[in-house]
């Protein structure tokens, strides 16, 4: 086979490592909520069957195995919901429900089965406002002789359809994948999104030239407007993409900005990025995705938009190809490397990774992705996705549809085609037998995918419900095809009979269905916004019946109401007039008509006044830029790089003019800058001694008067990995003031003379109570050896600010102690001399006790045992009792790394090929208690040659733990650090050295901490939080930490909580300290200018 091609597919088919496994049965048959009824019981035998030739297959057409769609909607008005299949090699099927799960197949009779080839998306809509459905079908596929033209057949009213997409100006020849009608221009008739993709070659593409803007007339999506009933493409005038990069596998229409007009998401498939279009109110759409979503997958599949958190915003689901079962992640995953990923970044197709995302809507403007921390991430080879409320509790749940029939992502089939000999083995008569290499191709069944939503953005994959057959699944849709009140679920699959699942759920919740009735040309009222008033919450729900993958849904709105038995409606319809129906009892199916419906005066929506205000003319302008060094070139096994962790800012009054000054660590080759407080603002003052120092990367800085000349000196700690072990650029640096804010170098080498550091923290105090400031410097890596215990010193202070290294004498255990991050000096046994507080990654959080200046450790401290990522400490008094407390920021919960007390994360280090170099091989603990390694075969085979003989393929790797893969000869010698908690924490104190740990709202936990600030922002009384995070420079195949956009919590009563002026906090990217002067938080960033902000008490 062409090695190019070989290449195209494993650049193009990628996947992401998790960790999770699919999961079973388990249970009897009895006590499942659905039962799949066979075809025999159902009268449904639709099979989507697929064959493949040398001509046409799926190394000629690329989507070959996408499937088809299912379309469902009571086409014979008969109050029973029909349905009709695509199929794409035989013909399309429509089935009439005849009740009790029984269905007739009426497909000719009604002459809907379609005479294009290749049928994808459908979709049922009145098209032309006479009260019944007509169905919408797309065409693609490149079958010879075929002019893959879209197929609209009109209902008759009679049992009979006639095929009319010409005459509506619906008779697209593109690839067409799906098409979803709204009425995006609020002229009271239905328009259309006509999803496309591209028909050029993958490979075919230079990624360097810009073609998003180029409009491809053959295929490119299109927006159409409905002018009297001829659809009119108006794409261009209304900022729509139609370019030939256009991979469109998904696309959702709904309200993302709470304006009442319909935006756009579109999910792109490969190299090209996803879309959001901003509906704006003109006729056009501004695309905004950049500016308000940092995450995508990188090859994205369907999608769906709900509101999955009752906050009356929607949120987006988007499917990648991310297996959730080990095995395959280890036999079928492989990633970008992080050249390829800035190389993509560059050229315009943003941050991509492989994996599902659920982007949560912050109704700012801005979304966070949070799928790692709802345990959504990863369901495989997916593409349907479906939000809707499976069990009537009033949360919406989520199924995903997956599977792939001939996978061409499996690693040892790759491996296998490009061997020359195999190579030339599947050529005949110089051309490739394309029937030998695809039957060669595995294809594996997977279950498809349920997630109960359990509240707090958070899903919980269901074992028990009966709807995990492993099956090749493609398109599904939810529908009551029995009326009884609960949500019945169809698949459409390939090669396999389609499923239709009957909802049989026993309980008590309660549930409402509506059918709207709209006005005008607009008889579904399709873009009507509902909101359900219970006691004890609000429902949001929107009526767009085209969802999931190639799919649309029954325009009727089933909601549930777990215990409410009546429930209060506003419904907003699509031109502005707003219905309020007070007292509506519960299990009941209804008509609101809008014509008929009383008028009600809009509800007029208040705002709470911001809590903070940007400073529009900011007192500091400085922009922090990290030099473009990449951790992994020289720590091949890292997930995370150590090289960006600044800047960590000091403050105080360096001239004693009574206001606080700010020192930036720079870092590496931009100075450390001194910014004097004077009335005109921050003003940057010169400092020749500092700026010889440049090209050093300093992380850190420390204010305090070293000398006892009553002004404040400073301390530059110098780190990362950026510079050799032996350089003098990773020394740290003292300079001494002179009273006006003008600093001389002294000659110290710091923290010992005797070898360089990277050091990760640094504080002073007095130590031995003799009246200077002695020093406590924590190392934060060792340069090329990550994992690798750094030390702790103790330096004290002679009174004239030269510093002797006592460690040995004072506290001899900090020799390799570990990776610092932080620490600081507290008197935690208020015995009158400080005793120290630190942590760092793969620490726990450790105080040692001050005896008559020696340092002793608390054996079997509580606090010990919580070995995390770290990042800082934060003290002070949460609950106003008078003591210290502890806000520690971790790596958080949003992420592919999870760690528990039973099932740790491990970092294993040693020499195990005897080579000279330390290796570090991270694991993870699953449920059998088995350590099992994140780093895939191929990556573990680059940093250790040996392992390639143990194993010769990855279906001797796939389920290889740690154990198996080093033998107890090369495990001699090894050391194991452990984590067993991700989660930022609140720590009371309680008094003896005993703290209460106190968990904090899932908004802190998703992303990394790096900065936390107190104040009494609320004047309240009490002191409230603000942070900060965010990691960016980290391996594709573990996805940025991008999800905070700042942190507000609010302290009530000593609990923080998230209020309605946490998002008023708002600040994006990596931030890295946050400092408060003058009364206002100054939030200083990595790579970004500083943001100022400013509490309105």
């Amino acid at each position: 086979m062409n090695p190019i091609k070989v290449k195209q597919i494993k650049s193009f088919y990628i996947l992401f490592i998790g960790m999770h496994f699919f999961w079973g049965c388990g249970t009897s048959k009895e006590e499942l909520q659905f039962k799949l009824h066979s075809g025999s019981e159902t009268g449904i035998t639709f099979s989507n069957e697929l064959s493949y030739t040398d001509d046409f297959n799926v190394y000629k057409y690329r989507n070959f195995y996408n499937g088809g769609g299912i379309a469902v909607g009571d086409v014979n008005n008969d109050g029973l919901v029909d349905l009709y299949f695509t199929a794409n090699q035989k013909p399309n099927e429509l089935y009439l429900n005849k009740g009790e799960f029984k269905f007739q197949r009426v497909t000719n009779d009604a002459q809907v089965a379609g005479s294009k080839a290749w049928s994808t998306g459908v979709t049922m809509v009145d098209i032309n406002a006479d009260g019944w459905l007509d169905i919408y079908v797309c065409n693609s596929g490149d079958v010879a002789g075929d002019n893959k033209q879209n197929e609209l057949f009109i209902n008759n009213q009679d049992g009979t359809f006639t095929e009319k997409a010409s005459a509506y100006g619906l008779d697209d020849e593109g690839f067409s994948t799906h098409a979803v009608f709204f009425d995006y221009d609020k002229d009271g008739d239905l328009d259309v999104y006509l999803l496309n993709n591209s028909y050029q070659a993958i490979g075919s593409f230079d990624l360097r030239r810009n073609e998003r803007p180029k409009r491809d007339r053959l295929g490119g999506d299109k927006l159409m407007r409905n002018q009297d009933g001829k659809f009119i493409d108006v794409s261009e005038q209304a900022g729509i993409y139609g370019s030939v990069i256009g991979f469109g596998l998904g696309v959702s229409v709904g309200d993302l900005n709470n304006d009442d007009w319909e935006d756009i998401f579109v999910s792109n498939d490969f190299f090209e990025r996803d879309y959001l279009y901003i509906n704006q109110q003109n006729g056009s759409f501004k695309e905004v995705l950049t500016e308000q979503i940092k995450s995508i997958s990188g090859a994205s599949m369907g999608a769906d938009m709900a509101d999955i958190d009752n906050d009356g915003d929607n949120d987006i689901f988007v499917t990648e190809m991310l297996p959730i079962n080990y095995q395959r992640l280890k036999s079928v995953t492989t990633f970008e490397d992080w050249n390829r990923y800035q190389y993509n970044v560059k050229n315009g197709y943003h941050h991509q990774f492989t994996r599902n995302m659920l982007h949560r809507n912050n109704d700012n403007g801005t979304f966070s992705e949070v799928g790692r921390f709802a345990g959504v991430e990863a369901t495989d080879w997916s593409w349907g996705a479906l939000f809707f409320d499976i069990n009537n509790d009033g949360l919406k749940d989520l199924f995903v549809s997956n599977g792939i029939y001939k996978d061409l992502t499996d690693q040892d089939y790759l491996q296998y085609i490009s061997n020359e000999e195999v190579v030339n083995a599947l050529m005949k008569e110089n051309k490739v037998n394309f029937e030998k290499l695809i039957d060669i191709i595995p294809s594996e069944k997977v279950p498809n995918q349920v997630f109960i939503n359990k509240g707090n953005t958070q899903f919980e994959a269901a074992k028990n419900l009966g709807l995990n057959t492993p099956s090749f699944s493609n398109g599904s849709v939810y529908t009551d095809l029995d009326n009884d009140g609960d949500l019945d679920l169809v698949v459409n699959n390939v090669n396999m009979e389609a499923f239709v699942y009957e909802n049989q759920q026993k309980g008590s919740h309660n549930h409402l269905q509506i059918r709207l009735e709209g006005s005008g040309k607009n008889t579904f009222a399709l873009g009507t916004k509902i909101k359900v008033v219970t006691s004890k919450d609000t429902l949001y729900f929107e009526q767009q019946p085209a969802r999931g993958f190639q799919s649309s849904v029954d325009p009727l709105i089933h909601i549930g109401l777990a215990e409410a038995t009546q429930v209060d409606l506003i419904i907003k319809w699509p031109l502005g007039k707003q219905t309020i129906l007070k007292n509506i009892l519960a299990n009941q199916r209804f008509t609101i008509n809008e014509q008929r419906v009383v008028k009600v005066k809009k509800e007029t929506l208040t705002k709470n006044p911001s809590l903070f205000v940007p400073v529009e003319k900011t007192p500091l302008i400085y922009t922090h830029r990290e030099a473009n060094f990449v951790d992994f070139h020289r720590e091949r096994l890292m997930y995370h790089m150590c090289s960006n962790e600044g800047p960590e800012v000091a403050q105080g009054d360096i001239n004693g003019d009574g206001r606080e000054d700010i020192i930036i660590p720079g870092p590496k080759n931009q100075p450390s800058t001194v910014y004097l407080n004077l009335k005109e603002g921050m003003l940057p003052l010169l400092q020749k001694d500092i700026n010889k120092i440049a090209r050093a990367e300093h992380t850190e800085s420390l204010l305090f008067d070293a000398d006892q000349d009553g002004d404040l000196d400073l301390y530059l700690a110098s780190g990362s990995i950026e510079m050799s072990p032996y350089s003098d650029y990773l020394y740290d640096r003292l300079f001494f003031n002179d009273g006006k804010g003008n600093f001389s170098m002294s000659p110290q080498k710091l923290p010992a003379s005797e070898a360089p550091i990277s050091t990760g923290c640094v504080r002073a105090a007095d130590i031995d109570n003799d009246g200077d400031l002695d020093l406590f410097v924590g190392e934060r890596i060792v340069t090329g050896h990550y994992g690798q215990a750094g030390s702790g010193y103790i330096l004290m202070n002679n009174g004239s600010g030269n510093f002797e290294n006592e460690t040995i004498k004072r506290a001899s255990f900090l020799k390799s102690f570990g990776m610092f991050t932080d620490a600081h000096f507290y008197d935690w046994d208020q015995d009158g001399d400080v005793d120290l507080m630190v942590t760092g990654e793969f620490m726990g959080i450790e105080i040692f006790e001050n005896n008559n200046g020696k340092f002793f450790p608390q054996k079997n401290h509580k606090l010990s045992s919580y070995k995390g990522w770290w990042n800082t400490l934060h003290l002070f008094d949460a609950d106003n009792d008078g003591d210290i407390d502890i806000l520690a920021g971790n790596h958080g919960l949003n992420s592919r790394f999870k760690a528990t007390p039973t099932q740790p994360i491990k970092l294993y280090l040693n020499d195990f090929d005897r080579n000279g170099s330390v290796e570090g091989i991270l694991t993870f603990t699953n449920n059998e208690q088995r350590d099992m390694p994140y780093a895939l075969r191929h990556t573990l085979i680059d940093q250790l040659k040996s392992l390639k003989k143990k194993f010769p393929n990855y279906q001797t790797f796939k389920n290889a733990d740690f154990n198996k893969i080093f033998t107890p000869h090369e495990q001699e010698g090894m050391e194991v650090l452990i984590v067993n908690t991700l989660e930022t924490t609140l720590f009371l104190n309680q008094g003896n050295f005993n703290f209460l740990a106190k968990p904090l709202p899932f908004e802190a936990q998703l992303s990394p901490i790096y900065a936390i600030a107190h104040g009494d922002f609320d004047s309240d009384g009490d002191a409230d939080i603000v942070m900060g995070g965010n990691l960016y420079r980290v391996k594709p195949e573990v996805g940025i930490y991008d999800a905070s956009h700042g942190i507000y919590l609010e302290n009530i009563d000593g609990e923080l909580k998230t209020t309605n002026n946490a998002q008023d906090f708002f600040v994006r990217g990596e931030v890295r300290d946050i400092k408060i002067v003058d009364n206002s938080i100054y939030v200083f960033r990595s790579n970004e200018s500083v943001v100022i902000l400013k509490p309105q008490k």
